[in-house]
């Protein structure tokens, strides 16, 4: 029987300790696969993030991750890290990178949409107004 408990312990352990990709979605309004594929590289090798979002936008970029849940108590950290890895890749987009629950929900929101420019425009403008709030 303690063969058997010791056994589950370690199987539990290694399961808990997989390194699993972080989930990454992106939607880009021109459709650039080479700033699409340099972005999902900035996700991937980082291995904290469990899931990631992104909204490429007339020289705007709106980021979102959620963090490993070990990894919680660093995450306005890692977060920081993102955002000035992501402004070196792309100088010329304005970055906005949050960790915020509520951006990421409203972010995936917005990808499911795929919205036209106009209205992506206005949804990025509530999505930024929305994160400037206090809760």
């Amino acid at each position: 029987m303690k063969k058997f408990g010791l056994l589950s312990c370690m199987l539990l352990i290694l399961a808990g300790c997989s390194d699993e990709e972080p989930q990454v979605t992106i939607y880009h309004v021109d459709d650039d696969q080479e700033e699409v594929e340099m972005l999902k590289e900035v996700f991937h090798d980082n291995m904290k993030i469990s899931e990631a979002s992104g909204v490429f936008f007339d020289h705007q970029l709106v980021v979102s991750l959620q963090v490993e849940p070990l990894s919680k108590f660093s995450k306005e950290k890692i977060a920081n890290s993102i955002e000035k890895e992501v402004k070196s890749l792309f100088p010329n987009h304005e970055v906005f990178v949050s960790s915020d629950l509520k951006i990421t929900w409203e972010l995936k929101k917005i990808i499911e949409k795929q919205p036209t420019e106009d209205a992506l425009k206005k949804d990025l403008d509530k999505l930024r107004a929305l994160a400037k709030e206090n809760t």
